[in-house]
């Protein structure tokens, strides 16, 4: 039985690059990391260098909220998932997310002193924008850390992201189907349909049709949602 269908066009995410502003200012977003380093201090391994970016650290939100405010977060590829770390073994574990950033035209700063006891966490990040992308540089670290197989010191040094913009590419779904048969003259048909192959019934779609001796067709929409439709032409009385 040949079908052949139309074409539904949907809208889901894609990206694409944007170039940094001319004047220098941090714009909000999405930022791919294309380059830069991580590391981390000081087990009994001494410093583990890292290149980015990774399956863990591959992009930057950059949100910048009304005020003297931002956020910054490093990103897995789901571009969702925050990196995380555990700076003070005794904490919960934190992830790479900072808020109330200083904002200046073509500056970004986070920085928190030295937290209490038993932990002593702190931050310091500097963002700016330049021809090449976004330049992040800075450091997480517990400052009262103790034990020589403590992993306390997180830094970022050189990391260049570039600003990504969520777009639309278009996927196919069909959202009509045709239905042909070589119809016999002084013969009847039905045409039937239903959802599933098993536990459903079947579906008269519009009423007989006498065949006229050429290839009959019907149409049908499909509605969204159904994932698969069958069809079958019957001969009745």
């Amino acid at each position: 039985m040949p079908t052949k269908g139309l074409i539904w066009l949907t809208l889901v995410p894609a990206l694409v690059n944007f170039t940094p502003r001319a004047d220098g200012q941090i714009q909000a977003g999405l930022y791919r990391i294309v380059s830069g380093s991580y590391r981390e201090c000081c087990g009994i391994a001494g410093e583990l260098l890292t290149s980015l970016p990774n399956e863990t650290q591959a992009y930057i939100r950059l949100t910048l909220e009304q005020g003297p405010s931002a956020t910054m977060t490093f990103l897995g590829e789901d571009r969702q998932t925050p990196y995380r770390v555990l700076p003070c073994p005794t904490g919960a574990p934190m992830d790479f997310s900072f808020s109330h950033g200083l904002l200046f035209s073509d500056r970004l700063f986070f920085h928190v002193d030295p937290g209490p006891a038993p932990c002593g966490t702190y931050w310091n990040y500097a963002v700016s924008n330049s021809s090449s992308g976004l330049s992040v540089d800075g450091v997480l670290a517990s400052a009262l850390s103790s034990g020589a197989d403590v992993l306390h010191r997180f830094s970022h040094s050189n990391v260049v992201a570039v600003l990504t913009a969520e777009v639309a590419h278009a996927t196919i779904r069909v959202s009509e189907v045709e239905v042909c048969w070589s119809a016999s003259t002084n013969t009847t048909y039905q045409l039937q349909y239903r959802s599933h192959l098993t536990g459903s019934f079947w579906t008269d779609l519009g009423p007989p049709r006498n065949g006229d001796g050429t290839t009959n067709c019907i149409t049908d929409k499909v509605p969204r949602g159904e994932p698969e439709r069958f069809y079958r032409v019957l001969t009745v009385p």
